[in-house]
């Protein structure tokens, strides 16, 4: 699992803190890739690290927001 990805799942998590179930966890990544405030990564800088919002992806996704869960929660 790329390092940079959890990162931006934890920055995204972090920063709405409302966001509690896939599909606002989900439109707030897709808000913050959109608005390029995680390092300047958008869409596509995303998805070379790992981070696809295509349907497709969608399990890959969940376990990557899982993990980033977890790690926040052991902080």
């Amino acid at each position: 699992m790329n390092s940079t990805a959890l990162e931006f799942v934890r920055y995204t998590l972090q920063n709405n803190p409302s966001a509690d179930n896939f599909g606002t966890i989900y439109d707030a990544m897709a808000r913050t890739a959109c608005a390029r405030s995680f390092h300047n990564l958008g869409r596509e800088e995303l998805s070379l690290i790992g981070i696809s919002f295509s349907v497709l992806a969608t399990d890959q996704l969940e376990c990557l927001i899982k993990e980033a869960q977890k790690s926040l929660s052991s902080d």
